[in-house]
């Protein structure tokens, strides 16, 4: 009797063993995932950051803004994420707002970085922002921003 207890608990500690392990590597797993998650966040929005510098890099232009690319834009020098980049006016091609005598366009800002590593998960993120631009008729002299 003894015996058939000693082997039923062995396989019992042993069983056991096997799901502390499972969950151990699966929480490995996840917090490697959330790390790479949080990666890509950060290297959309560097591409993010990228797209607004692309608008306008120093408002020497009298004339508003238009689109740097509305197809993506691909950069590859964040290391281990493709993030591609776009921009397109907002809420249309040619919509132009006038207030108080100065222009304002709106753009919508999207970059979204995939890791390159080979994994079974894809991950990837995506930053968006909206941002406006302006002209005033009586700025004279560069740089033209509102």
């Amino acid at each position: 009797m003894s015996i058939i207890s000693a082997i039923f608990l062995l396989l019992l500690f042993a069983a056991l063993a096997a799901i502390m392990a499972q969950v151990v590597s699966s929480s490995n797993t996840t917090a490697a995932q959330d790390v790479q998650g949080s990666r890509a966040l950060q290297a959309a929005q560097a591409g993010v950051e990228w797209g607004l510098f692309q608008l306008d890099p120093n408002g020497d232009s009298a004339a508003l803004p238009s689109c740097f690319a509305t197809n993506p834009t691909v950069l590859t020098t964040i290391s281990d994420y493709q993030v591609s980049v776009r921009c397109t006016p907002y809420p249309g091609a040619t919509t132009t707002y006038a207030e108080g005598g100065k222009t304002l366009r709106v753009f919508e800002i999207t970059a979204t970085a995939r890791a390159t590593a080979s994994q079974p998960l894809t991950i990837e993120r995506e930053a968006r922002v909206r941002v406006e631009k302006c002209r005033d008729s009586t700025i004279t002299a560069a740089p033209f921003d509102c």
